[in-house]
């Protein structure tokens, strides 16, 4: 592991010194004549602000992805946290069966019988049949 970000840290060192010397020997410029304008500027420059938008594009749509994405991930967070619980309730239940209380393992089974009736099987199970399918179709 530590050689593997050792050599990356290389690869980057050797990288930026190769582009830190190109820049150095280069001496173009770029001209932009749009009449009654002039626009002259360095070919570095150029470059910079060709990495910086592009840079920037694809952070932007990174962040309108995500923004998409933020009712489907909440969906799914509740929906992770409602089988955590029935699961925990179900517990519960098996460790008071366990110890001879059977109202409270009844009380129990009911609340997390109740949280899994609540939530979505059917669009759970197309989903995982969906992803599957596609598991399948990639491999």
């Amino acid at each position: 592991m530590i050689k593997r970000k050792l050599f990356w840290w290389l690869l980057m060192l050797c990288l930026l010194v190769a582009i830190v010397w190109f820049a150095s020997n280069n001496a173009g410029y770029v001209l932009i004549v749009r009449p009654p304008y002039r626009l002259q500027f360095s070919f570095n420059f150029l470059l910079i602000l060709i990495v910086l938008g592009f840079l920037s594009l694809h952070y932007c749509l990174r962040l309108v992805h995500y923004l998409r994405r933020l009712p489907v991930n909440r969906r799914s967070k509740q929906e992770a946290q409602r089988l955590q619980a029935s699961n925990a309730a179900l517990l519960e239940g098996m460790q008071a069966l366990a110890e001879g209380d059977f109202a409270s393992a009844e009380i129990a089974v009911k609340h997390a019988h109740d949280l899994i009736q609540n939530a979505d099987h059917e669009k759970l199970m197309a989903a995982l049949a969906a992803e599957k399918n596609k598991q399948s179709f990639l491999f």
